[in-house]
């Protein structure tokens, strides 16, 4: 997954009559009025967006990693709200949505660690309003987000969980256009039987799966459509085309990836800016395991989240949504 070819997937938006007829074929699909006279009203905020969000990733991926949180998670606002006016065309309607939607405690304990951190969710702001504009899930307020919980849930981050705390977060999928095999280790970890594991797969209302054979290792499923990168949950998307399934129940709360990484760049922005004194120290000290874990989600999410942003309003014209 090259940057590159990330990138290349916003570049027809980069034309104000592609963009306009994008967004009023977005608007008149969902029924919006006046679809047309706001489509050309958002097309220049829409290429603007984009434009705005790819300078804070170029930027980003020049920058030393000690600047990088603050640079990635602006880019990604930008992004997000570029994906949200082909949605809610009237963006912003009011202040309360221009917040963040998350917070953290403000002063942190004398031995803090990142990973046992936590951010807690808001009523308003743009956390949920982007989850429910864009993914159809609401959060509640005050649900908390821990680090240790939520990052597993990126697969590409599989690897370091093992080597650094010798933890088995997730398990790889097989998939064999919509079939999947899946391994039976992983109920263990989610203390499910087949048939509640099939009831737990069946909870994603996008997707129905049925159990097609069962053995002593795998069981195979048929879903009723193809796994996608934004539509997959419980499984999440690897960028080298996997799909794994996380194998615990400590963290079972319906987040799409893209929540994930707000979340995560959110608390790490906060640090970056405001525990000047800890954040230098730790790039210095070497003395905890939250270096490994930051470095190595910063790179990740320097291209994971433009390729999931940049898959969701790729796939509008897919389904017909933006032509």
């Amino acid at each position: 997954m090259s940057t590159h070819n990330i990138w290349s997937m916003y570049s027809s938006f980069l034309s104000s009559s592609r963009a306009q007829k994008y967004l009023y074929s977005c608007y008149f699909s969902k029924g919006i009025e006046q679809a047309e006279s706001k489509s050309y009203q958002n097309c220049y905020p829409f290429i603007y967006f984009l434009e705005h969000g790819k300078k804070y990733y170029d930027l980003a991926g020049t920058a030393p990693t000690e600047l990088q949180p603050v640079l990635l998670f602006y880019g990604m606002i930008q992004l997000l709200k570029a994906c949200i006016l082909t949605v809610d065309p009237g963006y912003p309607e009011n202040s309360s949505v221009l917040a963040h939607g998350v917070t953290t405690r403000k002063r942190k304990k004398k031995y803090y660690e990142f990973l046992h951190d936590e951010v807690r969710i808001q009523r308003s702001g743009l956390f949920n309003h982007f989850s429910t504009e864009l993914f159809h899930v609401k959060h509640a307020e005050g649900e908390k987000l821990k680090m240790n919980d939520i990052m597993p849930l990126i697969p590409e981050l599989r690897d370091l969980f093992w080597h650094v705390q010798n933890e088995s977060v997730n398990v790889a999928v097989c998939r064999k256009d919509q079939e999947l095999m899946i391994p039976v280790e992983v109920f263990d970890g989610l203390y499910m039987n087949t048939e509640r594991f099939l009831l737990f797969l069946n909870e994603n209302p996008a997707i129905t799966y049925q159990l097609l054979k069962e053995t002593k290792e795998h069981i195979i499923v048929h879903s009723s459509k193809e796994l996608h990168p934004l539509e997959c949950e419980p499984f999440s998307y690897h960028s080298n085309g996997q799909y794994y399934l996380y194998g615990s129940r400590r963290e079972m709360k319906e987040l799409n990836e893209c929540m994930i990484h707000y979340a995560v760049l959110y608390n790490l922005s906060m640090l970056c800016r405001y525990e000047t004194e800890w954040w230098s120290d730790i790039f210095h000290s070497y003395t905890t395991n939250d270096l490994p874990f930051i470095k190595e989600f910063l790179a990740v999410t320097q291209y994971k989240v433009p390729y999931l942003l940049g898959e969701y309003l790729r796939r509008k014209d897919l389904q017909g949504e933006g032509y």
